[in-house]
């Protein structure tokens, strides 16, 4: 009879205590074995890596069963990014790899090119049974191996990513374990500003730049940057949660951004601190000009494996068109103001849990990097070169001309090329802008004027009304593509 406090839950076991059965036959498997025995230290290392980031389960334990015994840590390999087998398992939600990897005591470690651990990936692809297995595995071997709440290069813990799922049992398992405790937790409670608005605490204290009444009077667009706007408007396939149904192979077409109200809209430049400047708060019609040209069939296959980055991304729309639609290797957000630089990392969280891109899925958090460069500061910019550097709208004044043409060659390689959109006129500077790089170090490869096509309607809904609410400037502005290639 069960006391006054009701019954025992039995502990569920953790299924990471065994490991998983091979999805082959007897015979393919001990073909595996003899491969895996063949290759090479590194070419063996790379497989691991790759097959678990495609779900290769009789792959995975076939290596594993080889090579443990000959190289000691063999299991946490890392590729070149510093992400181990289990990261990219985590991230496709491969649930018999990440099993495989734990039993053969995978560490969870963040990796170099974000400090995003396997757990992070996992809760922001939503992958309910991989963070289960996560929380539940005995890292007896890696003490304090799990922290729902240590944050990413971005300021963002594994419980935050979680929220961003919208899984509600996903949530509830992390705020469930040990690491989130109430008093962390706490430092995350709101205050109240002098103005009586909400502000947000992060868990060190720090104040977040995104107030709770931003978030109100924010606007989330659907646009679709590869639909004609006289074509028929094609429906996604939904699931009775009103969830987009992705198969492996598909390919969603619509793109997720919010926009935040402009703050300080009377001086928004705020050309007395660049740190302040507000304007990338909100989507400006260049940025759909410049998206539409990214996602051209003439543009888009330029990307594939290439490290792109976007300057003054703001919401980050050509720069996520560019993640969406093409097979780039990395493409770098990059930004300034603070609030801005939030607002973007929330379109970036908000794209990845239903995007299905050529790369997959769980790589969209590898792939699409935001971050906060000041062009003024070397120190702030990312350490490899770009191929592609990728622009629209920035020149509003003729002092900043020298500054954007300095930061434009040196973040690029030698033969790379930076592709602009901006009006053809009504920015001051824009004239020195443009002859300056026609000029010193670059080479003008094309200027042309923006096909119709690029200031059609780009809302998914095809919307004519909401369009011309938003974006009454884009039909009837006259836009300029530009074409930059760096001299060698």
């Amino acid at each position: 009879m069960a006391g006054k406090e009701g019954p025992v839950k039995k502990k569920k076991e953790s299924k990471t205590t065994k490991a998983p059965p091979i999805d082959g036959t007897e015979s393919e498997y001990k073909d595996l074995l003899g491969i895996a025995a063949s290759l090479t230290q590194e070419e063996a290392e790379n497989e691991l890596i790759e097959s678990a980031r495609y779900g290769e389960i009789d792959c995975v334990k076939a290596l594993l069963e080889v090579w443990s015994g000959k190289i000691p840590d063999f299991v946490n390999c890392t590729d070149q990014n510093g992400s181990t087998a289990l990261h990219k398992a985590c991230a496709n939600g491969h649930e018999s790899c990440v099993q495989m990897l734990l039993f053969k005591k995978a560490k969870h470690l963040p990796n170099n090119t974000g400090n995003n651990t396997p757990l992070h990936w996992a809760a922001a692809n939503g992958h309910e049974n991989v963070v289960e297995m996560l929380l539940m595995h005995d890292f007896s071997y890696q003490p304090n191996a799990i922290d729902v709440l240590v944050k990413n290069s971005g300021g963002r813990s594994a419980l935050t990513e979680g929220f961003s799922s919208q899984k509600t049992k996903l949530v509830g398992m992390l705020l469930e374990h040990d690491s989130a405790a109430e008093e962390r937790l706490l430092m995350g409670a709101k205050e109240v500003d002098e103005d009586g608005n909400d502000v947000q605490i992060d868990d060190n204290g720090k104040t977040k730049s995104v107030s709770e009444n931003d978030v109100k009077n924010s606007i989330t667009h659907e646009f679709d940057f590869l639909r004609d706007e006289n074509e028929e408007k094609v429906e996604e396939p939904i699931s009775a949660d009103n969830k987009l149904i992705l198969g492996d192979d598909a390919e969603v077409k619509t793109l997720l951004i919010r926009e935040l109200p402009i703050k300080n809209a009377d001086n928004p430049f705020d050309e007395g601190d660049d740190k302040l400047d507000t304007t990338g708060l909100g989507i400006w019609s260049a940025s759909l000009v410049m998206a539409r040209w990214m996602a051209s069939k003439a543009t888009l296959g330029r990307f594939d494996g290439k490290n792109v980055l976007e300057l003054g991304a703001g919401c980050g729309v050509p720069g996520l068109t560019v993640g969406l639609y093409s097979d780039a290797k990395i493409v770098y957000m990059t930004d300034y103001n603070p609030a801005t630089i939030e607002n973007m990392k929330f379109n970036i969280d908000m794209n990845a849990n239903r995007s299905a891109t050529k790369s997959r899925a769980g790589d969209w958090l590898e792939r699409i990097r935001p971050m906060s460069i000041d062009w003024a500061d070397e120190s702030t910019w990312p350490k490899e070169k770009m191929d592609y550097v990728i622009g629209s709208d920035l020149i509003y004044q003729k002092s900043i001309v020298p500054l954007l043409k300095r930061v434009v060659s040196g973040l690029m390689k030698n033969d790379g090329s930076f592709l602009y959109t901006c009006p053809s006129d009504g920015r001051d500077g824009l004239k020195e802008f443009i002859e300056v790089m026609k000029k010193e170090g670059f080479r003008c490869v094309s200027e042309e004027v923006a096909p119709d096509l690029y200031r059609s309607n780009p809302l998914h809904s095809g919307d004519a009304e909401d369009a011309f609410l938003h974006f009454y400037e884009l039909p009837v502005t006259e836009y300029k593509l530009f074409e930059f290639k760096k001299r060698k």
